[in-house]
């Protein structure tokens, strides 16, 4: 286990590790959609899971071999695709930015079920289609595709907090916690847009920019199938909840501010300091002598 790495703090902001969070220690891991094995390398370093990866690009899956106790390349619309795996069973089944990949995400999501453990859990990220920046751009008449983000131009199914919860509710799935990573837009970037299209920017209006569902940028979900003596929900009706990711992260910032003031503070306590403001101070009053004259 790689000490540093360990002990050195996850972004809260960022679907990997609020997805490794998640994770019991020594899990069995089902990774699917792996890449280059970034967020293998953190179930490791903070789980020392078991992971078996799983990524279509076969490019880049061969560097997840340094994190996984075992890789390899399969397209996910496959419906043989995941045939190796018969009679393994996972503790937990990461679904990291790859539904949105698919064609066919509901298939997928059914053959994920005896791979699951009794008290095992799929936990996924996807990206928000309803986020505050793609509003703001439909108002204005516009939906381009991007090479990165939340209109990749490799998506092919966008979903809302409402649509991933009924897809999931549909497939048999009961929704155990939403959370989200979160990018807000500063004021000025959406009165300009408002206003671009014609509309006025009042406290009201940009308020609902703020809202929970438009600042999530990627949904966080943990799930696992609805036990047989349960009906699964017509739909599932869970609220976004404003997760302490928003207040950590603004709480390092006020933390650095203060320990940025703290060290200001000792420097205007040292005897250099003090001289050099006297000094300051006298060459000012020179000065204003000078231009009285």
């Amino acid at each position: 286990m790689n000490k540093v790495a360990a002990h050195f703090p996850l972004d809260d902001n960022h679907s990997h590790s609020q997805i490794v969070r998640r994770i019991p220690r020594y899990a069995q891991v089902l990774e699917l959609g792996c890449g280059d094995g970034s967020m293998s390398r953190l179930m490791r370093e903070r789980c020392e899971a078991h992971i078996i990866g799983v990524d279509h690009n076969p490019d880049i899956v061969w560097q997840a071999q340094r994190y996984c106790d075992y890789v390899f390349t399969e397209d996910l619309d496959d419906p043989h695709s995941l045939d190796a795996l018969e009679g393994e069973k996972f503790d937990a089944i990461t679904l990291v930015d790859v539904l949105e990949h698919l064609q066919h995400p509901e298939d997928l999501l059914r053959r994920l079920k005896p791979l699951l453990l009794d008290e095992g859990q799929i936990l996924i990220s996807i990206p928000n289609i309803a986020h505050a920046s793609v509003r703001l751009e439909l108002l204005n008449g516009h939906f381009e595709y991007e090479k990165t983000g939340i209109l990749d131009t490799t998506h092919l199914k966008f979903f809302t907090a409402d649509s991933v919860q009924s897809l999931l509710a549909d497939e048999g799935y009961v929704v155990h916690e939403l959370d989200y990573t979160w990018h807000d837009l500063p004021d000025e970037v959406i009165a300009h847009y408002l206003q671009s299209a014609g509309l006025e920017p009042t406290p009201q209006a940009l308020a609902k920019f703020h809202e929970p569902d438009a600042m999530a940028y990627q949904f966080i979900i943990s799930s696992s199938p609805v036990v047989d003596e349960v009906a699964p929900p017509a739909k599932a009706d869970m609220m976004l909840k404003p997760i302490d990711v928003s207040w950590q992260t603004w709480g390092r910032m006020h933390t650095e501010l203060a320990m940025a003031h703290a060290e200001l503070e000792r420097v205007y306590s040292t005897r250099s300091w003090k001289m050099l403001r006297r000094g300051a101070t006298a060459w000012r009053s020179i000065q204003s002598r000078f231009t009285l004259e």
